[in-house]
């Protein structure tokens, strides 16, 4: 079966049952909005009036400046927000950069900066042209992609992919498939077909993942003068392209059906997670991969990149584990290493940070700064890559489902106006406080009664989730992780649905546990000095150090662990992932480890867990705090544990 009112794959490729609807089609609301209007306010909305590199003398503003990726970056980001807000003035912002790209082409069919001629930065801006084109349907798109994929064509083989590029090579492929789509010209699936050749071969790593040790265990690296040496193992353990890479598989899968193409993102994901995973859902990263050890950092761009891949996957594939896990990585993650007010970043973050400060720590090839709440701490490439992590987020929240109905993805506070049946227009209102919160309330508003399938994603971690419509009892169906409902749907129609969330906790580095409730990891309430280091304009980098113990083991009954805690709820307020009032906190007991300290500017090595704490601190239980991950800038969140 084919969605009539939606584009989705042609022959040859793999008709998916679920795909994205068009940039727009969904909205935020509640916090989730207030997240893209702090964003607003805050680097995304003012960064190229002070940063050089996204500023007037960009490349890709036909300057002399910054000519590679860090322009189109900061548009993937930009473009989307200012649509999803209806921000006027960041709308104007982004289109001169749009229309410069689309009058940079040449009669070739090359664009962009001429003064740069690698693929992989054009690969970024198509991505932002595709979303500009669903917001706008600027017919102007399509005639720039159809003539520089046919510039590609004829370039590609005496040009072929190199570095970045190499690595990246699904990105460019994401963009062809979108065009053919539309087009339906045989010419670019030959031309994918030479891509995915000439491409990093990730099907045959994931496969059999071979860096299952940190980088540094491969090579020791000895500066970028020297990486010549060692380039294939540096790109395959780069941490961002590993991110990126995850779903180049699962494109390939589309067009050859190959199981093992399939096969292969399923074994990198589990590979990843049990050699480097950290329990955001993502894997470590200082810039390459490096272990479990929760000290280790994961650098942000790969969280915004990996978010993008798990999007991709959810069309591609339809399982919802890549919806859970996305919902792991955009709750907490994502918020942890940017400020609250959204005027400052991380290059990378740890899942146990207790100490944030330019010093040296046991990073793979990061410098001293790294860890910084700042303009640019480390590598410039976060802060124009960072903003396209909420806005593209917002996209996935609802998919089209291709027996012409709708599905409810990702949970957040949001509306979607969509097209189902015979092309019936329909909006619902999805109204929640989720993640902080189990309650979800969708209210239909339609054009006129009218028959599709509504399917409601079931969370892996809810065990009795409940669903009514009008408040009474509905019959049902669950089929492959959803509710499906499959009713004539009339005026402010509305369905319930009831996600319990108790208190679970996994395994990880040393046999010490995470604290989940729901989608959202719990960390130590630590509290938080900031101390200036400098002021960059209108921006300052900032260290932060505790002002509270942090080192201390969770009592913890691992067989009823939310016997050990006392859940408490709070308002949640225009900023949820605030330290000070978060809408959800855990009250438990622990004990101080005095043997567990800083070393090298990080928490010690955990202790393996259980530990024995009989004669430390002389066995004395304190109440601790414990907060959403997203919240605590400084944090324990794997933690050593002993039995009550």
């Amino acid at each position: 079966m084919k969605n009539a009112n939606y584009i989705s794959n042609i022959e040859p490729l793999i008709e998916s049952r679920q795909f994205t609807l068009p940039l727009g089609a969904v909205k935020p609301n509640g916090w989730l909005l207030n997240q893209l209007k702090l964003q607003s306010q805050g680097l995304t909305g003012h960064l190229e009036e002070f940063w050089d590199s996204v500023g007037s003398y960009s490349g890709w503003l036909g300057g002399t400046g910054e000519n590679w990726e860090r322009g189109p970056y900061y548009l993937d980001g930009l473009l989307p927000l200012a649509y999803l807000i209806d921000d006027t003035v960041l709308k104007e912002k982004a289109q001169k950069w749009i229309e410069w790209a689309i009058e940079s082409q040449n009669e070739d069919g090359n664009f962009g900066p001429v003064t740069n001629s690698d693929w992989w930065p054009r690969m970024v801006m198509l991505k932002v042209l595709i979303q500009y084109f669903e917001l706008t349907g600027d017919e102007r798109v399509i005639r720039l992609m159809t003539k520089y994929f046919a510039f590609i064509k004829e370039n590609i083989k005496k040009s072929p992919l190199f570095s970045w590029g190499e690595a990246r090579g699904g990105e460019l492929v994401y963009s062809i498939f979108w065009l053919y789509n539309r087009v339906g010209e045989k010419w670019l699936i030959d031309l994918a077909e030479v891509i995915f050749k000439q491409a990093k071969n990730w099907t045959d790593i994931f496969t059999d993942f071979p860096f299952r040790r940190p980088t540094g265990f491969y090579y020791k690296f000895e500066g970028f003068e020297k990486a010549e040496q060692y380039i294939t193992q540096y790109h395959a353990t780069h941490v961002v392209n590993t991110a990126m890479a995850l779903k180049e598989p699962g494109l390939y899968y589309q067009l050859s059906g190959d199981i093992k193409h399939k096969e292969a993102v399923y074994k990198g994901i589990m590979s990843l997670k049990e050699c480097h995973g950290q329990v955001t859902g993502m894997f470590s990263g200082d810039e390459h991969l490096n272990g479990t050890n929760p000290t280790q950092g994961t650098e942000l761009c790969s969280v915004v990149e990996y978010m993008f891949t798990l999007q991709v996957l959810l069309e591609v594939f339809n399982d919802v584990q890549f919806a859970d896990i996305l919902e792991r990585v955009a709750y907490n993650a994502l918020p942890a290493t940017i400020t609250s007010d959204f005027w400052a970043h991380q290059y990378v973050q740890q899942v146990n940070q207790v100490l944030v400060s330019k010093a040296e720590r046991n990073w793979y090839n990061n410098n001293d700064e790294a860890n910084l709440f700042g303009l640019e701490p480390h590598f410039g490439c976060c802060l124009a890559n960072m903003h396209q992590g909420w806005p593209k987020f917002v996209k996935t929240l609802w998919m089209a489902t291709n027996d012409n109905g709708l599905a409810a993805v990702v949970y957040a506070p949001s509306c979607v106006n969509a097209k189902v049946a015979d092309n019936v227009s329909v909006k619902i209102d999805e109204e929640t406080n989720y993640p902080f919160d189990d309650t979800i309330v969708f209210t239909v508003s339609a054009e006129k009664d009218v028959f599709f399938p509504l399917k409601l994603r079931i969370p892996s971690w809810c065990d009795n989730a409940s669903v009514s419509v009008n408040g009474e009892n509905c019959e049902y169906s669950i089929e492959s992780g959803y509710v499906v409902l499959r009713r004539t749907w009339k005026e402010r129609d509305t369905v319930r649905l009831v996600l319990p969330m108790e208190i679970k906790v996994n395994s990880w580095y040393h046999n010490s546990k995470s604290v989940e409730l729901g989608p959202l990891i719990f960390a130590l309430k630590i509290g938080e000095q900031w101390r200036e280091l400098r002021k960059i304009g209108p921006v300052s980098d900032w260290e932060v150090y505790p002002t509270t113990p942090w080192n201390y083991a969770l009592k913890l009954d691992t067989e009823c662990p939310g016997s050990s805690f006392t859940i408490i709820k709070n308002e949640v307020l225009y900023q949820p992932f605030n330290s000070e009032l978060p809408p959800l906190m855990l009250r438990g007991r622990g004990r101080r480890l005095e043997d567990w300290k800083l070393e090298k500017n990080s928490a010690g090595d955990l202790p393996f867990s259980p530990v024995q704490c009989d004669g430390v601190d002389e066995g004395v239980d304190e109440e601790i705090e414990l907060i959403p991950y997203g919240a605590a800038k400084l944090r324990i969140a794997a933690f050593p544990y002993f039995e009550p």
